[in-house]
């Protein structure tokens, strides 16, 4: 994907917000979305965009996505919005990509795509979890994503392969079965296992060549811990608690008391 084919989508977008909603927004604030892209300063483009789905028609989202496309992905690639809130607003109920014309739908995949990518080799595993439930609202379906990070290579994609793996084997193994916030499926569950261990021998063999990584290897172990369903050696946050009571601690803080002696 190149910046051009970006903003060649963003030429071609038009947002008619007649439908805008005057209680929610000025008229000065509706002008500024309706006019010039580079004039609208980004809160008012970050609200407009984390509006629930029925605030814009549908036309409107998609308008909104195209004439600001890119800057809605600069926002989204420097975290510097909800990045799972504002991916929502590409599902089907809001601007609808996958009914974009395809070379226009590819396009904008493509960027998101990049950030992706850019996300899988430098932020941190919950950072890369966040965007990617936001980006299994747009075709409510998270394997699309998963597929891209697995075609990425180099030592960069490997090391944040089995920081994502370890992150999930983890969740897995404490039973965790819900990630996301705004990607309302009955099951996440499922296509987070599956990608988990498919990625299983990349992680093994990425333990085996960088032995110092404590990441990798506590993904190795993890990965064993699941397949012999025993516990693991780490402890859910929190349940460090009703551990101390089965200790016979006192089962609640308290100040220190001065005692009369």
């Amino acid at each position: 994907m190149s910046t051009e084919d970006l903003h060649r989508l963003a030429a071609a977008g038009d947002a008619d917000l007649v439908d805008g909603c005057g209680a929610c927004y000025a008229d000065q604030d509706l002008r500024l979305l309706a006019g010039d892209p580079h004039l609208v300063p980004d809160d008012l483009l970050e609200r407009a965009v984390l509006e629930p789905s029925g605030h814009w028609s549908p036309a409107t989202w998609r308008g909104l996505w195209r004439r600001f496309a890119p800057r809605l992905v600069a926002l989204v690639a420097a975290r510097s919005t909800d990045v799972d809130r504002a991916l929502r607003s590409l599902a089907p109920d809001f601007a609808d990509l996958s009914a974009w014309p395809d070379e226009d739908r590819r396009v904008l995949e493509d960027a998101l795509g990049d950030v992706l990518a850019t996300a899988v080799e430098t932020w941190p595993a919950p950072d890369v979890v966040t965007l990617l439930c936001g980006l299994a609202c747009v075709h409510d379906d998270l394997r699309p994503w998963l597929a891209r990070v697995d075609a990425l290579t180099g030592p960069a994609a490997d090391a944040g392969v089995v920081r994502l793996a370890c992150h999930w084997a983890t969740s897995l193994h404490w039973g965790e079965t819900d990630w996301c916030t705004w990607w309302l499926t009955d099951d996440q569950a499922t296509p987070v296992r599956e990608w988990t261990f498919a990625v299983r021998p990349r992680v093994v063999r990425f333990a085996a060549e960088h032995p110092e990584c404590k990441t990798a290897r506590d993904a190795v172990i993890t990965y064993d811990r699941l397949d012999r369903d025993e516990p693991g050696p780490w402890y859910y946050p929190g349940t460090g608690w009703s551990r101390w009571e089965r200790m016979g601690q006192p089962g609640h803080y308290n100040w220190l008391e001065p005692v009369s002696g």
